[in-house]
C-alpha cells in the first residue's frame, strides 16, 4: 500500500513538472494539457489531480488559453465568428468561455474588416459567385456580412 501510494506521488511529481514545461513554452488549454500528458503514460487520475492544481494556482486558465489562440490566429488567418468558435470547441474549450472570447475578441478587431481581408484574398485567389460564397462560410463569416462585404469591394473596384 505505501509502495503504491509512494509511486502515485513520483508519478504526480513526474506529471507536474511536464505540465509546467508545457505551460512555460506557451499557454495550453485544459484538454489539451490533458490530452498531452496521458499520451505521455501518466495515468488520467494523475493527471486530473495536476491539472485541478495548476486552475487553482492560475497556472492553468481556458480563459486564458482562448484569448491568446484567438490573437495568434488574428495575426495569420482571416476568419470569422462561426469558425474560431468552432476551432475553440475542437480545442476543448467550454461554448461559454469561447463565445466571451471570441466577443471580447470581436470588441477588439472588427468583423467587418476581418471579413474583407478574407474576402479580398478569395477574390484575388479567382473564387466568384457560389464558390467564393462557399469560401467565405467555411472562413465562419454569415452570408450576410460576406455578401456586404463583398458588394462593397466589388462597387469600389469598378469606381
Amino acid at each position: 500500500m505505501e509502495s503504491q501510494e509512494k509511486d502515485l506521488q513520483t508519478q504526480s511529481s513526474a506529471a507536474l513538472q511536464k505540465a509546467l514545461a508545457l505551460l512555460e513554452r506557451c499557454e495550453q488549454c485544459r484538454c489539451g494539457l490533458q490530452r498531452k500528458l496521458v499520451q505521455k503514460g501518466f495515468d488520467k487520475n494523475v493527471v486530473e489531480g495536476v491539472l485541478d492544481a495548476l486552475e487553482e494556482k492560475n497556472f492553468l486558465s481556458d480563459e486564458r488559453f482562448a484569448r491568446a489562440w484567438l490573437n495568434s490566429r488574428r495575426i495569420g488567418k482571416a476568419e470569422g465568428r462561426t469558425r474560431l468558435l468552432a476551432e475553440l470547441a475542437a480545442r476543448g474549450i467550454s461554448k461559454e468561455i469561447s463565445t466571451k472570447a471570441v466577443d471580447d475578441f470581436f470588441e477588439e478587431f472588427s468583423e467587418e474588416e476581418i471579413c474583407q481581408k478574407a474576402a479580398k484574398k478569395f477574390l484575388a485567389q479567382g473564387k466568384s459567385g457560389e464558390k467564393l460564397m462557399a469560401a467565405m462560410a467555411r472562413a465562419g463569416f454569415s452570408w450576410k456580412m460576406s455578401s456586404s462585404v463583398i458588394k462593397t469591394i466589388l462597387s469600389n473596384e469598378t469606381k
